[in-house]
């Protein structure tokens, strides 16, 4: 009876945490989108950006809202020097796909190592009076505020995403350069500048939602980026690999899908959802909305 009763109530959760997921995979998948590498330091970046609002909470007192606003020039900034420091050369390498995963694992594993050095092998929390406190009631089950703005942030920064891609002379020019760099070309657009400028967009957002994610990931750590770019992955393959907005379903189905097994079958949620995700790969490589078809 009970487990009826929590079903409404999974789901109208798992829809609200879903929106962040596709937020936190975002930059996952522009940046494959936009120079066709997986970004394996993904979820070091969104660990970064964690530690930033803790830090900044501890010691300047400012609230999670601000440093909101904060990490998105923070990190914009970084992937700027990142895609410097990696990209171009990658791009010229004899094998750019392969190369980059030897190139970003190893950014991964330096980032981390940093952190471990500069932060400590310690766990630390940010309590949710820094965003919102307080609770509503949801279904007869008292339910933190936090949720209700963690989802408004992430649904913010989605549907700002969709008009930089859809209307903006940038966004357009981005989008033509995922489906077939060759022709963006010969209209007259600069890949390296749009490359350039969606590359350190996906590190900015991918900052931002390190702000936010502790509510929902957990503790902060150093080593928890292995984890989340796993779980980006996953929702990423989930909508489609090379389409950022397909990230949003993705993010949807695995908040649900997730949520819904943490309910039921809570020992096993992790395990039967990347049994699922191998599912998803042999059934439909191309992913829920069968991902952006491009010419290399």
């Amino acid at each position: 009876m009970i487990a009826i009763t929590l079903l409404p109530y999974a789901i109208v959760i798992g829809l609200l945490v879903g929106v962040y997921y596709a937020f936190m995979a975002l930059g996952l998948n522009l940046v494959f989108g936009v120079v066709r590498m997986i970004n394996l330091s993904h979820g070091d970046i969104v660990m970064l950006g964690s530690y930033l609002a803790y830090y900044l909470l501890i010691y300047y007192s400012i609230k999670e809202g601000i440093s909101f606003i904060i990490a998105f020039p923070v990190f914009f900034l970084l992937g700027v020097l990142i895609y410097l420091a990696f990209v171009p050369k990658l791009k010229s390498s004899s094998d750019p796909e392969m190369n980059s995963f030897t190139a970003f694992f190893g950014l991964s594993l330096a980032i981390e190592a940093i952190s471990f050095m500069v932060f400590g092998n310690y766990y630390h929390a940010i309590p949710t009076s820094a965003l919102l406190g307080g609770a509503f009631n949801l279904f007869g089950f008292k339910t933190p505020n936090v949720y209700l703005a963690i989802t408004s942030l992430s649904a913010i920064i989605l549907i700002i995403t969709y008009f930089y891609l859809n209307k903006t002379m940038l966004g357009k020019a981005t989008k033509a350069l995922m489906q077939n760099q060759e022709q963006a070309i010969s209209f007259g657009i600069n890949p390296r500048w749009v490359t350039l400028i969606t590359f350190a967009y996906g590190f900015g957002v991918a900052g931002m939602a390190g702000v936010i994610g502790p509510y929902i990931l957990g503790t902060i750590y150093p080593s928890m980026g292995d984890f989340i770019t796993i779980l980006a992955f996953t929702i990423v393959i989930i909508g489609a690999l090379g389409n950022p907005l397909s990230t949003i379903i993705g993010g949807i189905v695995f908040g649900i899908f997730y949520q819904l097994l943490q309910v039921y079958l809570s020992g096993l949620s992790l395990a039967i959802t990347f049994l699922a995700l191998l599912a998803i790969i042999v059934i439909k490589p191309g992913g829920i909305l069968g991902g952006v078809q491009r010419e290399v």
